[in-house]
């Protein structure tokens, strides 16, 4: 009943529920742990903006939109989150239950798209591999990716209706189209060049598809307009415009992209690409087909990739590959059901067999690789899930050390720390120790986070011990220099003198960043963020400068001890 439709427009409604209710079904079985879940990673940073400000300024007020995010324009994200503050109050599970609706809703969207152009099966089949891929399975674990899930949910909407009206010239699917695409503009860049693809689609004529696309190209002038007033740069990501420019970029990019089958399939990404570049020259073989829209909407997938390869990097596939494992799971459906017609008129029983062989394969490597992964994920997930519960419970006579992934993203504890502040009268949060040269002997104990318990313990080691074993490794005396600014959102920085060894940026506010010698990043800094620069040789001596201060737009400070 779940892959078939019955003419009948009532059946056809119950089978649309049913394909729905198994999907979610699905996607509740597979991440069910959620629902137990805490804050994660950037959802004390959203949560707080939501609170502290008015939706409407997140449209239209630049200066209040770019504390949150310098680089990305993406509003549908505070939104969703004030949705479910204002619905749930400071109930995890239950915007993680919002989280897996939402992600369920994106196959049964990518079902309802393929059944376009091909059995309902094949679909089926479809939306299930994209339900069990790695990018879905990681971005269920974090709330903060919801744009990436409510944005695939509009885009796969508009397209449905955009065939729809070029197949009906019903112009009430035109604008709901339309409006899908403007909800999807505001939710990601990454789904702004959709009305690319509306132009190569492989339905109605060329001038019709023209004429139809006109109030997308008005929706993207005006989406470029806004664009420009609320941020700096015309380009999401973090590379900066001298990126482009640079020779050697075009290696990162290469290098980036060339990575993705293994990521996505993990030990078995040699069989899954083999597998899939077969189906990918037999579909061309024997469907005799140019194969120019599947070239577009790669390039529409890719591009939006391209600022990221540098900074931060694509190095599991995560929300940066959401869109790709969207794009894989309908061209490995499509290609299949239409190669499988073309094999079974000509009675070719065993290239038949062959190809729903294959289909197991790619779906069994995808799945197994995903639950692997996401493993991976849950581990690191469940130190915020644990700190953050002590942040909320606790108060500022207790000390702690946060763990490795929480200092990577330490907005998360003083955010978090902010928000519990605003919202509980000015209760106050454990004090993080970020690095040992905040430790001081007048803290009575100090805890850090356990795995063997997934909880928040005291240090094996006591304060006075800590501090004289890092007393052992300092070297007051080593040389060592800086020189930095931060200027219209771009932190530039130079370290030095060492090639070897490692640098950190180390702050009691913006947590310990590893840094290479020099770099520059677009990222969102505090005024009169303290930091210090913290040199580890390759030997384990340590080194610190003396106390810096981030400056908006002023000159670039130098320091230096010889």
């Amino acid at each position: 009943m779940l892959i078939a439709f019955p003419k009948n427009n009532y059946h056809r409604s119950l089978v649309i529920v049913g394909i729905t209710f198994f999907f979610f079904a699905l996607t509740l079985i597979v991440n069910h742990e959620l629902l137990s879940a805490n804050w994660r990673w950037d959802d004390p940073s959203i949560l707080l903006h939501a609170h502290k400000f008015s939706i409407l300024d997140d449209f239209r007020n630049p200066d209040i939109w770019q504390q949150f995010s310098p680089a990305n324009l993406t509003p549908w994200l505070i939104l969703s989150y004030e949705i479910d503050l204002i619905l749930f109050g400071m109930r995890p599970e239950l915007f993680y239950l919002h989280q897996l609706v939402s992600l369920s809703l994106v196959s049964t969207a990518l079902y309802l798209c393929l059944t376009l152009w091909i059995r309902r099966r094949f679909a089926f089949v479809g939306a299930l591999f994209f339900t069990l891929s790695t990018p879905a399975l990681l971005v269920a674990q974090q709330l903060m990716t919801r744009h990436y899930v409510e944005g695939a949910i509009f885009c796969l909407a508009s397209l449905f209706c955009f065939v729809l009206f070029l197949r009906a010239s019903k112009h009430y699917l035109l604008l709901c189209s339309a409006l899908f695409y403007l909800f999807a503009v505001i939710s990601k860049e990454i789904y702004v060049p959709l009305l690319i693809l509306y132009l190569f689609l492989p339905e109605g004529s060329v001038r019709m598809r023209l004429r139809a696309t006109a109030p997308f190209a008005l929706i993207a002038l005006a989406y470029v307009i806004w664009r420009s007033y609320m941020l700096d740069s015309m380009v999401g990501g973090y590379a900066s415009a001298n990126d482009y420019m640079d020779v050697q970029f075009l290696g990162h990019i290469l290098s980036s992209f060339s990575h993705f089958p293994a990521l996505l399939f993990g030990s078995f990404w040699g069989l899954a690409s083999i597998l899939y570049l077969m189906l990918i020259v037999a579909y061309f073989i024997f469907c005799r087909s140019r194969m120019l829209t599947s070239a577009i909407v790669l390039a529409l997938c890719l591009l939006p990739l391209v600022p990221l390869v540098r900074f931060p990097g694509i190095a599991i596939a995560d929300r940066y590959l959401f869109l790709i494992s969207l794009i894989l799971s309908f061209s490995i459906a499509f290609y299949s059901e239409k190669l499988s017609i073309i094999l079974k008129r000509e009675s070719k029983n065993q290239q038949l067999g062959a190809l729903y062989i294959g289909l197991a394969v790619l779906l069994a490597t995808g799945s197994t690789n995903s639950l692997s992964v996401r493993k991976q994920v849950s581990d690191i997930a469940h130190e915020f899930d644990a700190q953050a519960e002590f942040l909320l419970n606790n108060h500022n006579n207790i000390a702690f050390m946060p763990s490795a992934s929480v200092l990577a993203s330490y907005w998360f504890v003083t955010d978090l720390r902010a928000l519990k502040s605003r919202l509980f009268s000015g209760e106050t949060s454990p004090v993080g120790v970020v690095d040992e040269i905040y430790l001081s002997e007048r803290q009575e104990s100090l805890l850090a986070y356990s795995a063997e318990c997934a909880c928040m313990r005291e240090t094996d080691l006591n304060i006075q011990d800590m501090l004289a074993i890092h007393r052992g490794k300092l070297n007051v005396d080593a040389p060592l220099e800086l020189e930095f600014e931060y200027k219209s959102g771009y932190f530039i920085w130079k370290f030095g003198p060492y090639d070897e060894g490692v640098f950190h940026v180390v702050s009691d506010i913006l947590g310990v960043i590893a840094a290479p010698g020099e770099g520059q990043i677009q990222v969102s800094l505090a005024n009169n963020a303290p930091f210090y620069l913290r040199y580890t040789s390759a030997d384990g001596w340590i080194s610190y400068s003396a106390l810096q201060h981030i400056r908006h737009n002023a000159p670039a400070t130098k320091w230096r001890r010889e």
